[in-house]
């Protein structure tokens, strides 16, 4: 089954929802582009307002063709004007007018991708094509030359009663019998996110009725918690098109990621093939993870996207169809405590190290040791010569 967010996504611009003020200025700006000062439009906005596919909407609308970029995929200066200098300067095909959308574009880092936004800027002003720029926020300096040179059309934050009547319509598009209650409490949940709106809507109406109390059971978001809904398409989702694109608008980060998939996969899998084939494609992602870090070949995260949505997603052999609430990682946690309970054995082996001219290593494992020697009547007498405080005392005599 489609994603709704596919499904609904708008074939024009007369079915964006609560846009028209950015609508008119992104066509204005596509229509007159030859005569504008400005050499890129700059869409900001919130996650789910519809920046992207109204830009999708428009060159359908036009009959333009779309070449999408997204920041994520050209990280550095030499991708940047590889590609999208061949975009700017080359005709369509069969002459059909051409529309460049560089999705994203406050993705790129400062240290990793350093000259890839003077590269879009000095390429731009060469561009014979519209150019349209994504972003959630452009307040970094590092995007100031970009800002200069492009005109700003604002996306604002949906209104909950814009998302609810868009929520109704889909609702009576395929056939869910909707309780109001819920509609309007799932419109201001999502906090003007349309597209997380229809994410939950499509989960929480797999039987055709959308109650108020399986709303309540998601939880109450923010911007960084959409992760509950890409776990749920790639645990649940029949299809692995589905599956693929979860984590492109994901404002979360990838180590996360990995740490949710493999904390909440055994509630998900119950057979042990799936779960051996799923854990294969999360130890792949891994690798290619690990090489990113080391290697900074950042070509490898489509792999370790692929690997962690369609990978996972098509190692089972049917749905799961109970309701499985997903919970984070507790990994996280032990690792700190972990920390903590041996911060004092560090502590003390430094001292151990100073007074017996060792290295931190060997004291470290002499510790032990000292503990035995500690609970005998020398505690005191050792405790003055190395210095040690009363909780540490407490700590080796415990």
């Amino acid at each position: 089954m489609a994603l709704f967010t596919t499904t609904y996504a708008p074939k024009n611009t007369s079915q964006v929802f609560g846009q028209q003020m950015a609508v008119s200025q992104l066509r204005d700006f596509v229509m007159n582009y030859k005569t504008q000062r400005q050499r890129a439009a700059l869409l900001l906005g919130p996650m789910g307002c519809g920046k992207t596919a109204t830009v999708y909407a428009l060159a359908a609308e036009l009959g333009y063709d779309l070449l999408e970029i997204n920041s994520s995929d050209l990280r550095d200066e030499e991708g940047m004007k590889s590609f999208l200098g061949a975009a700017l300067g080359q005709q369509s095909l069969f002459f059909t007018p051409k529309l460049i959308l560089i999705d994203e574009i406050d993705n790129v880092s400062g240290k990793l991708d350093r000259g890839c936004i003077p590269a879009i800027v000095s390429l731009l002003e060469k561009a014979r094509f519209p150019v349209i720029l994504t972003a959630n926020d452009v307040d970094d300096s590092k995007f100031k030359a970009l800002v200069k040179i492009s005109l700003t059309i604002e996306f604002h934050k949906l209104e909950y009663r814009t998302i609810a009547h868009a929520l109704q319509w889909v609702c009576e598009q395929e056939g869910i019998k909707a309780e109001e209650k819920a509609v309007n409490s799932l419109a201001r949940q999502v906090d003007g996110d349309l597209r997380a709106a229809l994410i939950d809507l499509q989960i929480c109406s797999s039987d055709k009725r959308f109650l108020f109390e399986r709303v309540t059971m998601l939880s109450e978001r923010k911007r960084t918690d959409s992760i509950l809904n890409a776990l749920s398409i790639i645990f649940k989702s029949s299809s692995v098109d589905n599956a693929l694109p979860v984590l492109d608008d994901l404002d979360v980060d990838m180590n996360d990621v990995f740490l949710w998939v493999d904390h909440n996969l055994p509630s998900e899998y119950k057979s042990a093939a799936t779960l051996a084939r799923a854990y294969e494609s999360l130890s792949r992602a891994d690798v290619f993870q690990s090489r990113i870090r080391r290697q900074q070949h950042w070509r490898f995260l489509v792999y370790v996207s692929n690997l962690l949505t369609a990978g996972v997603s098509s190692a089972k052999d049917e749905r799961n169809p109970a309701f499985v609430p997903y919970k984070p990682t507790m990994r996280i946690l032990r690792l700190w405590q972990a920390k903590m309970k041996h911060a004092k054995r560090k502590d003390i082996a430094a001292k151990l190290a100073l007074k017996t001219h060792s290295s931190a290593k060997t004291a470290f494992s002499q510790v032990p040791y000292l503990r035995a020697v500690m609970k005998g009547l020398t505690a005191m007498k050792i405790a003055h010569e190395l210095d040690l405080s009363d909780e540490e005392v407490e700590w080796l005599k415990s």
